[in-house]
């Protein structure tokens, strides 16, 4: 089934535009096919394409469904290469991850941050796995900010060769995962200032984008 993703879903005919209704072109749909329709809040519905056309179609939307999320999960990811970055926020949010917060570590290398790329990821992402939940996406100054923001999460940990091999983890979380060059020791200073603990992954050396992924994995089939 396809997936499309609308601004704002409503019960009745939705009218598909641009980039959407290519898609739709492009995947050689046909009227009468059902589609997934979502607007990234967790609302979704099961459609019927009613009409297709070149600049816009028509799908008839017969009841909205609300999910609900029953994890909370946040990544805090230091900054990488684009292609990269683009590609665990692809695979993050087929997981359902609630929110991708982005900070230059002290040993992270300058990346420009390209935010409509990412966020265009993470749309198709959601249509291709059928998750109703569109991530926030968020660029933040420093890891300062980044603790800041990861004070409303009952459980809050950072990963660390060496550290707690815990898998028990809240059901609202958030993990800090660091540059391939590894945390500074001011940075876990900090850490551990904010009550913000460090777990272990395993015993090889993960690649950031790897290591969120797998994280992020980890604490939604526990």
């Amino acid at each position: 089934m396809h997936g499309v993703f609308v601004p704002e879903l409503r019960r009745g005919e939705i009218i598909v535009e641009g980039e959407e209704n290519h898609h739709l072109k492009v995947k050689r749909i046909r009227a009468g096919e059902k589609v997934f329709l979502t607007d990234g809040k967790g609302r979704f519905c099961i459609g019927e394409i009613r009409k297709l056309g070149k600049k816009h179609s028509a799908v008839f939307c017969p009841q909205i469904q609300q999910a609900k999320r029953k994890k909370q999960l946040s990544l805090f990811l230091s900054t990488i290469e684009q292609n990269r970055l683009e590609w665990a926020v692809e695979k993050l949010t087929e997981i359902s991850t609630c929110c991708i917060y982005l900070f230059p570590a002290k040993r992270s290398q300058t990346h420009r941050i390209r935010l409509e790329r990412l966020l265009n990821k993470a749309v198709q992402a959601v249509k291709q796995s059928m998750n109703p939940f569109l991530p926030q996406i968020v660029a933040l100054a420093d890891l300062p900010s980044a603790l800041e923001e990861a004070g409303k999460f009952q459980g809050r940990f950072y990963l660390q060769k060496g550290g707690e091999k815990t898998r028990n983890f809240p059901d609202s979380s958030a993990f800090f995962v660091g540059p391939e060059g590894g945390w500074t020791e001011e940075e876990i200073l900090l850490f551990e200032k904010n009550s913000i603990r460090a777990v272990e992954m395993g015993s090889t050396v993960l690649r950031s984008e790897t290591a969120s992924v797998a994280i992020a994995s980890i604490f939604m089939l526990i």
